[in-house]
């Protein structure tokens, strides 16, 4: 025999077509709400209500509520006491007589998640069932409804996070973007440069295979790289030249030659000799300064040898010590002075 004790003192009683049309849970509340105003037509309250449904909480309540008053079967709103609602008109009759398919609305489970990745409100989600077709498989419904609504909100709201950018080209056309081009213009590098390496860069990443993500700071990095080696080119030159008649070695040859403490003054009178003799030859080096560097050397260490030689054997220099007597060509092929 049974036991009594597991026996409910009461059943909830609910009609299958009604849960098939708004919802189970939506369902058991309008039966307990029809024996509600029965005794009070024009107030409904949530108290009651959760003795009645113990197993529904305050919110839960409020929530289904809410819920058959967008479905249009009750109107409906909170007082000011949230606990207490008022009934403006009477309910309407608990089984609509709408086709099912037609009256049917999505679960909360996909209005919650809505709510919670999109930010969209209940009205608003429930707005669009009246451009939603609810035809086919139950199953499928939510799923097709929740496409919808995504796709009326983003044509509604047009927001950036939805707008597909088209990847810029990179062609031949292309061009660093403004802030690149500012950046590069505090290196106070010119626009002409600037203009002047880019079909290399281009070049060189369309072989490997179409530009990278950071395709402008990569722009500025070998922009950078080619500037440096441009101003040393300019300080540094590596062509061959042929010498100019008004040739003359910069500061550092000086300060070099002082080291070795030989003076400018020093210097400065084998310099015509040297221009004179290179500019004739019409040959190419790469440095003229470094040619010069060594005549001046040696021609310090002859003359340093010739003034040894007449303190030691009270004078007289021997002809071939004597640099009119050697050719230019013999003292610049000469690198002893090296050693």
């Amino acid at each position: 025999m049974s036991n009594p004790r597991f026996i409910p003192e009461r059943y909830c009683t609910f009609s299958p077509q009604l849960a098939a049309t708004v919802g189970l849970e939506e369902a058991v509340l309008l039966q307990g709400l029809s024996h509600q105003l029965v005794a009070d037509a024009n107030t409904i309250s949530i108290e009651a209500l959760v003795r009645d449904f113990p197993f529904w909480d305050h919110v839960r309540i409020g929530q289904l509520l809410q819920r058959i008053v967008d479905l249009g079967i009750l109107n409906a709103r909170p007082s000011h006491d949230p606990l207490i609602w008022r009934v403006t008109d009477k309910p309407a009759e608990a089984v609509p007589k709408a086709d099912p398919l037609r009256a049917w609305t999505p679960s909360e489970h996909l209005i919650d998640l809505l709510n919670l990745n999109h930010g969209l409100t209940r009205n608003y989600i429930l707005e669009q069932l009246k451009t939603f077709e609810a035809s086919g498989e139950r199953k499928t419904l939510d799923t097709r409804f929740r496409h919808h609504v995504l796709s009326h909100w983003r044509q509604q709201q047009k927001h950036p996070a939805f707008a597909i950018k088209e990847p810029a080209r990179f062609d031949n056309a292309w061009q660093p973007s403004l802030d690149a081009k500012e950046i590069l213009a505090r290196t106070e590098m010119p626009s002409e440069f600037i203009e002047s390496i880019r079909p290399e860069f281009i070049l060189y990443w369309k072989e490997r295979g179409g530009a990278p993500k950071d395709v402008n700071s990569k722009f500025i990095q070998f922009a950078r790289q080619r500037w440096t080696r441009h101003e040393n080119s300019l300080q540094h030159s590596t062509l061959p030249e042929r010498l100019q008649p008004n040739w003359t070695p910069n500061a550092a040859v000086y300060e070099t030659l002082q080291l070795s403490g030989i003076s400018q003054d020093f210097a400065d009178t084998v310099l015509r000799e040297f221009v004179v003799y290179w500019v004739d030859s019409n040959e190419v080096h790469t440095s003229w300064n470094a040619k010069f560097l060594q005549h001046v050397k040696y021609q310090w260490q002859r003359h340093q040898e010739q003034i040894s030689g007449r303190s030691q054997t009270g004078g007289g220099i021997s002809p071939a010590d004597r640099t009119k007597d050697r050719s230019i060509s013999d003292d610049l092929s000469d690198t002893s002075w090296a050693g």
